[in-house]
């Protein structure tokens, strides 16, 4: 499972963090992920602050990490079982989860000929069966997740999300200097934002024989993705990893 839900909607909410996951996935398809996330300073004031002028409560008793929400939402995902939660710091939040098949976990068939986000596939090669999981971010597809959260119409991802027209990763830094202005110098929040990024060392019961996106050998690759590319998706997001 490369990233799930709870994960794409933190890095969009509070955006400027970077997410760690560590993922086994079995030769039947099933799996554990342990993600951790941990968020800059100047996010966790700025997201205090914009929280408590909405609810009026000050800003040092606001928890950016609803442990029970993320609970829920995770609870609502197919083939996924939450088994450890924490957030012991307002900057930090801790996940473990067991899956079945991380091609289900974000299938949406209520919008045909939609990419998948998350695939996974068997096929036979010679004497070998070969697994499959692929993931896939584009414009087409990333109003799958938004959805499945009730926040497609959201006017924070209006602001943080990638745009119909996207935004270029030097528009997208022009705007979050812009936002953050008050927190933080130009320097340091463009190079917060350039070096957040998402971590996976992903482990399989197998041998890569492909990885298209990461870089991989034996039964361990390592896939990272910048969030500017998440944010702008000013091209498709692609990794493959095959392995038999």
């Amino acid at each position: 499972m490369f990233f799930t839900l709870t994960i794409v909607l933190i890095l969009f909410l509070l955006n400027a963090c970077s997410s760690r996951q560590d993922v086994f996935i079995s030769g039947t398809g099933e799996g554990t992920i342990s993600i951790d996330v941990n968020l800059d300073d100047i996010v966790v004031q700025y997201s205090r602050d914009l929280l408590g002028g909405f609810s009026n409560t000050e800003t040092e008793e606001i928890r950016l990490f609803d442990i029970h929400k993320i609970s829920y939402i995770v609870s609502e995902l197919e083939s996924v079982v939450l088994t450890d939660i924490s957030s012991d710091s307002p900057d930090m939040l801790h996940l473990e989860l067991d899956f079945q098949d991380p091609g289900k976990i974000l299938d949406n068939p209520e919008i045909p000929g939609t990419p998948d986000v998350i695939s996974f596939s068997t096929s036979v090669s010679g004497n070998h069966i070969r697994k499959k999981l692929k993931l896939y971010l584009s414009q087409k597809n990333f109003d799958t997740i938004t959805a499945l959260a009730g926040m497609k119409d959201s006017e924070i991802m209006e602001t943080f999300g990638p745009q119909e027209n996207p935004y270029t990763e030097y528009e997208y830094l022009d705007l979050m200097e812009f936002l953050f202005e008050e927190y933080e110098s130009s320097y340091r929040i463009r190079s917060i934002l350039k070096s957040s990024e998402i971590i996976i060392n992903l482990q399989i019961d197998g041998k890569i024989v492909e990885c298209y996106g990461c870089t991989g050998s034996g039964s361990r690759a390592e896939i990272r993705i910048p969030l500017l590319d998440i944010v702008t998706l000013e091209e498709p997001i692609e990794v493959v990893v095959e392995w038999k």
